[in-house]
């Protein structure tokens, strides 16, 4: 990832979230961040939501800033439907949490506002409420897949996801929006949901491996699942998380500001080599 600037600048400090973390789904065996020009000071914490975030001070005026991640992993879950869950009443929607779980995901189940007098919102849900019967399972699959044959997909690198209204009233979005809209279904329908950013692995010979955006719900016995609306799927081991958040803002890959008069421009490239065993 290599920013450039048109204008030496003056870096403010920058969090870095592009560690994988380690879960049921994937173990992390060694991480590396590289930085140039190297900062006078850096420290790695666990932010609010428990991921791992790389805290940078810079002095001095530069003309780029170049970050380099690398990272060995090995993920586990080949079947993203190997569970039960922990009682026969959460097989269908909505359901309760309970007095212990609810207060905890209360931030995972908190809705947009503005959905609320949305005529476009209210037309998707029902299609996915008489078209699954609110069936758990069958709601998660259809949703994904739903999403991602109703609507054409684009890459956009830059800026923040598009809200729900837009991106059902243009028909298309890129990853983070398509994630911003099943989040806010599974909200309505009172399964708490989580925004996830990470990686996905191509699974064509003429595919790039991506920075990408996805889903996470909690199933009571089932503990975090991730929904990937862009490929209309369970998400299983051709995805790596790395952060999540109630909060998409709170999973940028980078968050920082710079001081100066020029202009800025950001390049990056992805490599994933998978080991034979």
């Amino acid at each position: 990832m290599d920013f450039s600037f048109s204008v030496p600048a003056y870096f403010e400090p920058m969090t870095v979230r592009l560690c994988p973390r380690s879960d049921a789904a994937q173990t992390l065996h060694s991480y590396r961040l590289e930085v140039f020009p190297q900062p006078v000071h850096s420290t790695r914490i666990t932010g609010l939501d428990g991921n791992i975030e790389e805290i940078l001070w810079f002095d001095g005026l530069h003309p780029s800033l170049s970050l380099t991640a690398s990272s060995r992993l090995q993920t586990f879950r080949t079947n993203p439907f190997d569970f039960l869950l922990s009682d026969s009443r959460f097989n269908t929607l909505p359901f309760s949490y309970g007095p212990v779980f609810s207060p905890l995901l209360s931030p995972y189940l908190e809705q947009g506002s503005d959905l609320r007098d949305s005529p476009a919102f209210r037309e998707f849900t029902e299609t996915i409420r008489s078209s699954t019967r609110l069936e758990t399972i069958p709601f998660l699959t259809f949703l994904a897949r739903h999403i991602q044959e109703s609507f054409s997909y684009a890459v956009r690198e830059e800026g923040a996801p598009h809200s729900p209204e837009q991106t059902l009233k243009s028909g298309g979005g890129s990853c983070r929006d398509f994630s911003l809209l099943a989040m806010e279904v599974c909200r309505f329908f009172g399964l708490a949901s989580r925004y996830t950013g990470g990686y996905h692995l191509p699974t064509g010979a003429q595919e790039e491996p991506s920075l990408h955006a996805w889903i996470e719900v909690f199933l009571p016995g089932a503990g975090w699942r991730g929904l990937d609306p862009s490929e209309g799927v369970m998400a299983a081991d051709h995805h790596i998380a790395l952060v999540s958040s109630p909060l998409p803002s709170m999973t940028l890959p980078t968050e920082g500001h710079f001081r100066g008069e020029g202009l800025s421009t950001l390049s990056t490239r992805i490599s994933i080599e998978r080991s034979p065993d």
